[in-house]
Formats: structure tokens, sequence, C-alpha cells
């Protein structure tokens, strides 16, 4: 099995690239990528740590992307290593963008009577700048000053969407990222469709307006997808002549109930996904019928 869809220190996951291969060879899977919220720096790392396994990797990432009202990213997969640059050039814009928000959000807590430090959220316990700061580190500091006394009770009484501390983003038009992960060499993935909040024709229409911008697939297998959802997603991604991927979402403590590989326990994402990406190979019916005895 295979798990392409986690997150370590450089973004919002609370284990270093060494950390994750060492629980991916633990959980015993052939491949893996590192997918990063908008940055790559953690990909040579997750690569490097991988050899001492023999664990396959990609390098990869998972980029912000604005469409109207509906929550999106778009995973970009197996990025070749002579466009890391490009990427990296990306990440500057969208690290200074997260920092702002960041501050905004901080802002809006004090006016609650939650009061942070810049420190408090930014740096490591070594006193290095993070590489991006997001909420579950505005959390974890909430956590830490006993503001809180949970996980969710910081992100869903303050911080998510709809709350007293929520500030959105500033992200670039769905279309444009697609574009730019293509330009680039890599493979264009919808992430985890549940959370666009669309589903059945409507998802399917969505799905198919970003094909015809490129979209490459979407991630079929995913921790928060149950098996009557996979099995839709499957047949979209048939009828629409897409690939899958698919991963565990891992974060590390920010979801505790969350593991690499397994997802919430019943996660099995096929190998054969990561066969199709890496040699850039269409979809056929065997494909599908592969992907089938994993839903």
């Amino acid at each position: 099995m295979i798990d392409l869809h986690m997150h370590s220190v450089f973004s919002d996951g609370t284990c270093s690239p060494d950390e994750l291969i060492d629980k991916i060879a633990k959980a015993g899977l052939k491949a893996a990528a590192l997918t990063d919220h908008d940055v790559v720096d953690g990909c040579c790392y997750f690569a490097e740590a991988a050899k001492k396994y023999n664990i396959l990797t990609m390098n990869a990432s998972e980029l912000s992307a604005h469409y109207s009202r509906v929550p999106m990213e778009i995973v970009a997969l197996d990025i070749p290593e002579r466009n890391i640059d490009a990427f990296k050039e990306r990440q500057k814009i969208m690290i200074e963008e997260r920092f702002k928000v960041a501050k905004e959000r901080l802002e809006l807590l004090a006016k609650l009577g939650i009061v942070l430090d810049w420190k408090d959220i930014a740096y490591y316990e070594n006193g290095m700048l993070r590489n991006q700061v997001g909420k579950p580190h505005i959390v974890a500091a909430m956590l830490k000053k006993g503001y809180i006394n949970d996980w969710d009770e910081g992100f869903d009484k303050y911080l998510n969407r709809g709350c007293p501390a929520y500030v959105a983003k500033k992200e670039p038009e769905y279309n444009e990222v697609i574009s730019f992960v293509l330009d680039n060499g890599a493979v264009p993935i919808l992430a985890h469709p549940i959370h666009t909040k669309k589903q059945g024709r409507e998802l399917f229409d969505l799905i198919k307006e970003l094909k015809m911008c490129g979209l490459k697939g979407i991630e079929v297998f995913h921790s928060d997808h149950n098996s009557l959802l996979k099995q839709d997603y499957l047949m979209m991604i048939e009828t629409l002549g897409l690939i899958s991927s698919g991963g565990s979402d891992f974060h590390g403590g920010a979801h505790p109930n969350v593991e690499v590989g397994i997802g919430k326990g019943d996660l099995k994402v096929p190998d054969v996904i990561f066969d199709v990406i890496k040699i850039r190979e269409n979809p056929t019916m065997a494909y599908y019928k592969e992907l089938a005895k994993s839903v």
C-alpha cells in the first residue's frame, strides 16, 4: 500500500520528514509523498530519509486554490526535480500570505481575550522561524497556555470558517493553479473531494470543469471518505477518464485520530496509483478494476 497525502513540520504537521518516513516504514508502505501546504522544502529530506528503507517517494505539494465559494486544494504530484525551484518561488508568495493571515487571526483572538505572542506560534522550540504558520500552530499555543481544552475546541470554536477568529487566505484561481502544476511537469489532483461540500451531479460537473482546465484526477481515497463516497468517486473518474490518488492526510498531533497509511483505520491506497502517476499512463479498465478492490 501507499500514502500520497501527508504533512510535516514544514507546513502544519507535527512530525519531521525523517519521523514520517519511520512511521511509513513501520506501516509497511511501499511508497509515499510529502504534500506540505504550498511548500516543497521538506521533499529533499523526505526522499533522503526514505533511502534507508527503500521506500519510493515523489516530490509533491498541496496547493491552495480559489474557486468561488468552494473550498479547494490541488495536490501537485511527482514534481520533477528540475522544476522544484519554480515551486519554491511560488511558495515565497504563499508563505507571506499565510504569515499575514496568521497575524490577523492573533489580533482577532486578542479581542476575545486570548492573547498569544507571535513568537508563540511562528518559531520552533530551537528558535528557528517556521516555514509557515497555520491554524494548528495557533491551536497548539492556545492549548499550551490553557485557553482551550482540546484541539477540536480551538478549530471549531475560534478558527474555522464562520468562527470569530476566522480569516480567509487570498488564494490563486483554480485554473491558474492547475496550469502552473502542468507547466512545471507535475500531475494536478483534486484533494479530498468531500471538502468541496459538493456531491452527486454537482460534484461531477465541478470535476468535469476542472478536467477541462487540465485536472488529471481526484483523491478517491482519503481518511474522510467512507466506502459509499469512494464508490461514487470511482464511478466519476471512470466516466471522465481521470486517475485516482489518495492518502491519509496525516498531520500528527493536530489530527490524532488519523494514522499514516490507514487514515482512521480502514484506508487502503493501492500501489497501482503510484505506478500510473510515475509513468504518466492513461487509465484503463484494468486500472479501475484494480482500484475497485480497495474501495
